[in-house]
């Protein structure tokens, strides 16, 4: 049993369930808490990402399938083989992989849902591009959240593939959904307050 990725949120190791290759992920006590409080919010967030995972399998979305929820803070789940998208990025000047990025990530939205945190670590590169980890994900059609995410993808891709200059594939993929353009609006407002702040220091 490997230990894959130890953070803040969660403990991630891959293990064996029903003889096929799956994932744990089990939800970090938090000892600044008190324990009954912090058993309930862990209780929560688990349900909560697992009801978001359902819900997104039920669209039809290349998410990772749900095998098991313990209440002790552990998901078990698919795991999906293959690169992260960025692992893959940084070996492969594939542009398609982000159109297919834009295209999952206004999938998503159409749901009804937000990611949360759409870094390019979190979306894995199999038999097709899939999205993983909706950790801090949560139920909301606002266009300040869905630009929200876009703009978190937007700055993890220009953090980690800048020679890609991916900014206008993803969004001319993302602007296919019908209903991008106040999100693509609100985007720019939420990138103008950016600047501003910044200036402002």
């Amino acid at each position: 049993m490997a230990l894959n990725f130890r953070g803040a949120e969660a403990v991630v190791k891959e293990i064996l369930w029903a003889d096929k290759p799956a994932i744990s992920k089990f939800r970090n006590p938090r000892g600044y808490r008190h324990p009954d409080l912090d058993q309930k919010l862990i209780r929560e967030r688990l349900r909560n990402e697992a009801r978001l995972l359902e819900k997104l399998a039920e669209f039809g979305l290349p998410v990772p399938s749900l095998y098991s929820v313990n209440l002790d803070g552990t998901l078990i789940m698919e795991k999906i083989e293959g690169p992260s998208l960025e692992e893959f990025l940084k070996n492969n000047n594939d542009i398609s992989k982000i159109k297919d990025l834009g295209r999952l990530l206004s999938n998503i939205h159409a749901s009804g849902i937000v990611h949360g945190d759409p870094t390019s670590s979190n979306f894995i590169v199999g038999s097709k591009l899939h999205a993983v980890d909706f950790g801090l994900g949560s139920v909301d059609d606002s266009n300040e959240a869905r630009a929200t995410d876009l703009r978190v993808l937007l700055e993890s891709l220009e953090g980690h593939h800048s020679e890609l200059n991916c900014r206008e594939t993803l969004l001319d993929a993302y602007s296919v959904w019908e209903k991008s353009n106040s999100v693509l609006d609100r985007l720019k407002i939420i990138e103008r307050r950016g600047r501003y702040n910044l200036m402002r220091g």
